[in-house]
C-alpha cells in the first residue's frame, strides 16, 4: 500500500475515532453526572458503545475497499474488532481511568481522553493488519510474487528449462498416442494413482499433482486431473469440444470472453480472456493453438498451447488494458493442457493434464506459500474439469 493510501486512511480512522471518542464521553458524562454510575462501569458501557460505532463506520468507510465475503466474515470481524480493539480499548481504558481518577483524581472525562488518545495507534494497527485485512493468504503470495523492475519476464534460463520440461511432456504425450500404448493416461505410469479408474468411474474425480523438477528463477506447475463422463460416446464428446472452440466463455467458468481466431484442419486458434480467482484474482489476454487426434476408435487427444499470454490490470472498468511486458506480475508466464479421452463402458474417461510456469516463490516463505499456490492450482483444474462434464452432459455452463 502506498504512503497516500496509508495517510488516507489513518486520517479516516481518526475521524471516526473522534466520532467514537464523542460517544464515548457523552456516555460517560450522563452515566456518572446525570445517572451516578459507578465510573468503571460507566467507562465501561461508554466503550463498547464507542466501540460498537467505529466497527460501523470503519466497515463502511475506512476499511470500505476491503469488503467481508460473507455476512460470516462480517460477524468475524465484529468478533475480531472486540477481541483485539476492543481489549485494548476495554484495558486501556479502565486501567488509566482508574490509575488517573482512582489514584490521581483527575476528572473522569479528562482521564477517558488520555486514555482514548494512547490507545489510539494500538488500534489502528490492529484493525489493518488483523482485523479489516485483505485474504491474509493472497497478502503474502502477492508479496511472494511481485517481481521487481528487472525480473518481470522469465529469463533466458528460466525458458530454457521450461522447454526442456516442456519437450518432456510432448514426448510422453506423443508416445501415448500410440495403438499400442498401455498407458495412456499420466495416472497409468508408475502408478501414481492406484485404483483410479475404478474411483472416476464410480463418480470420484482423481487430481494429482507431479512434482516438477526445480528451475532457476521460476516454478512448473504439473497437475493431472481425471473424471468419468456417463452417458455420452467419445465421438459424441470430441464433437461437442471441437464444435465449442472460440465458444470456450459459454462452458468454462474461468473464461470471461472467447472466440475462434482461425480453423486449419483438425486444429484451433483461439483468444480466451482467463480469470484465475481464489485468493488472488488475476486476469490475462490469451491465445491458444489447439490440435484434436483420434490415434484409435476408442481414444482421443487435445493439445493446448498459449501461444500469448497478457496479464491485464483495471479489468471491468473502461481503462482496462494489457499490461506491458516487462510490469507483469508473473503469475503465469507459460500455460500448457493435454486432454486425452477414452471410451469405456458407460461412458468415458476424460484426462487433463495441465503444465504451467509462473516466477519462483522466496525460499524463505515456501512453507507457507507453496501450499496456496498448489491449493490454487488444484482448485482451477477442478472448476474446469466440472465445467466440461456439466456441459457434455447437459450442454450448459456450470453456475460460477
Amino acid at each position: 500500500m502506498g504512503t497516500t493510501r496509508v495517510l488516507g486512511r489513518w486520517a479516516a480512522f481518526n475521524l471516526v475515532g473522534f466520532g467514537g471518542l464523542a460517544v464515548q464521553l457523552f456516555t460517560v458524562a450522563v452515566l456518572v453526572r446525570l445517572l451516578h454510575v459507578h465510573y468503571l462501569l460507566a467507562t465501561a458501557i461508554a466503550v463498547e458503545l464507542a466501540v460498537l460505532h467505529n466497527f460501523a463506520w470503519h466497515h463502511r468507510w475506512t476499511w470500505r475497499d476491503r469488503p467481508p465475503s460473507s455476512r460470516r466474515d462480517l460477524a468475524l470481524r465484529l468478533a475480531r474488532f472486540h477481541a483485539l480493539n476492543g481489549l485494548v480499548s476495554f484495558a486501556g481504558n479502565i486501567t488509566i481511568a482508574a490509575v488517573c481518577t482512582g489514584l490521581l483524581h483527575v476528572d473522569p472525562v479528562r482521564a477517558n481522553l488520555i486514555a482514548v488518545a494512547a490507545c489510539g495507534i494500538v488500534n489502528f494497527a490492529a484493525s489493518h493488519t488483523m482485523v479489516f485485512r485483505a485474504a491474509p493468504a493472497g497478502a503474502l503470495l502477492m508479496l511472494a510474487l511481485t517481481p521487481s523492475p528487472a525480473a518481470a519476464e522469465p529469463p533466458a534460463a528460466t525458458l530454457a528449462a521450461w522447454r526442456a520440461y516442456e519437450s518432456t511432456v510432448d514426448s510422453a504425450y506423443s508416445e501415448s498416442s500410440s495403438a499400442a500404448s498401455g498407458q495412456f493416461f499420466v495416472h497409468d505410469r508408475a502408478s501414481l494413482a492406484p485404483g483410479w479408474r475404478q474411483a472416476v468411474v464410480q463418480g470420484t474425480p482423481s487430481i494429482i499433482k507431479i512434482d516438477a523438477a526445480s528451475i532457476p528463477d521460476g516454478k512448473i506447475h504439473h497437475w493431472v486431473g481425471a473424471l468419468f463422463i456417463p452417458g455420452v460416446t467419445l465421438d459424441g464428446a470430441i464433437e461437442k469440444v471441437q464444435r465449442a472452440a472460440g465458444r470456450e466463455s459459454e462452458t468454462y467458468q474461468d473464461v470471461l470472453a472467447s472466440h475462434l481466431v482461425e480453423r486449419s484442419g483438425e486444429g484451433v486458434r483461439v483468444f480466451m480472456k482467463l480469470r484465475r480467482e481464489s485468493v488472488i484474482t488475476v486476469t490475462y489476454n490469451t491465445e491458444h493453438v489447439v490440435e484434436y487426434k483420434k490415434p484409435t476408435a476408442g481414444r482421443a487427444l487435445v493439445r493446448s498451447v498459449a501461444t500469448r499470454i497478457a496479464e491485464l490490470v483495471d479489468v471491468g472498468t473502461s481503462h482496462e488494458r494489457e499490461k506491458a511486458a516487462a510490469d507483469d506480475s508473473g503469475y503465469l508466464w507459460k500455460l500448457n493442457a493435454y486432454w486425452r479421452y477414452e471410451a469405456v463402458a458407460g461412458g468415458v474417461i476424460v484426462e487433463c493434464e495441465s503444465v504451467s510456469l509462473s516466477r519462483a516463490v522466496p525460499i524463505l516463505i515456501r512453507p507457507v506459500a507453496n501450499p496456496i499456490v498448489d491449493r490454487i492450482a488444484r482448485d482451477s483444474l477442478n472448476r474446469t474439469l466440472t465445467s466440461l462434464r456439466t456441459v457434455l452432459i447437459g450442454g450448459t455452463r456450470a453456475s460460477r
